[in-house]
């Protein structure tokens, strides 16, 4: 493991992964706050900030978003979820809250925790695991914790080859 806060963003996005095993380690409040007060400072249309953080730490709570999205089991292994709460879907608010995932995640990897998002398939039920009000949901939550010691090394990220994704001025 690296040291902490010593990373360059570069650095932090080349290596950042997905983390669906986590220690038993609890994450401290400091560094929660931490991670929170990153996506505080996310960019949004306007500077609107259309979300509000939702922080989950008790286990059979985290055990019952995990049932709130098909593929978010990596939820209940978590030391604590952020959940993403906004008033609107399918709209800039979307893109908006992308810009703060990629904020806490980037941030949280920073201090040497890892994450991983999932999708909420089951608004209903996640509305009432948290007890949002009725005018709010919550499309997407982060899962957060210490990497296991048992995740297998993660290889180099595959992608494409940098011409193969970058146009200049025009398409050909």
């Amino acid at each position: 493991m690296r040291e902490r806060g010593t990373a360059q963003v570069a650095e932090l996005i080349a290596t950042q992964r997905a983390t669906r095993q986590y220690s038993q380690q609890a994450v401290s409040e400091e560094d929660i706050r931490t991670i929170l007060n990153a996506g505080r400072h996310a960019q949004s249309a306007n500077n609107r900030q259309p979300w509000y953080f939702l922080v989950v730490r008790e286990h059979s709570r985290l055990q019952r978003l995990a049932e709130c999205g098909r593929w978010a089991d990596q939820v209940e292994r978590a030391a604590f979820a952020i959940a993403l709460v906004t008033a609107h879907t399918g709209t800039e608010d979307d893109f908006d809250l992308g810009q703060v995932a990629a904020y806490l995640q980037l941030a949280a990897w920073d201090l040497g925790i890892g994450s991983c998002i999932a999708w909420i398939h089951y608004a209903e039920k996640a509305s009432e695991v948290l007890h949002l009000p009725a005018d709010l949901n919550c499309p997407v939550v982060l899962s957060f914790g210490y990497p296991a010691s048992q995740q297998k090394p993660q290889p180099p990220k595959k992608r494409k080859p940098f011409d193969e994704v970058v146009y200049w001025e025009h398409w050909s």
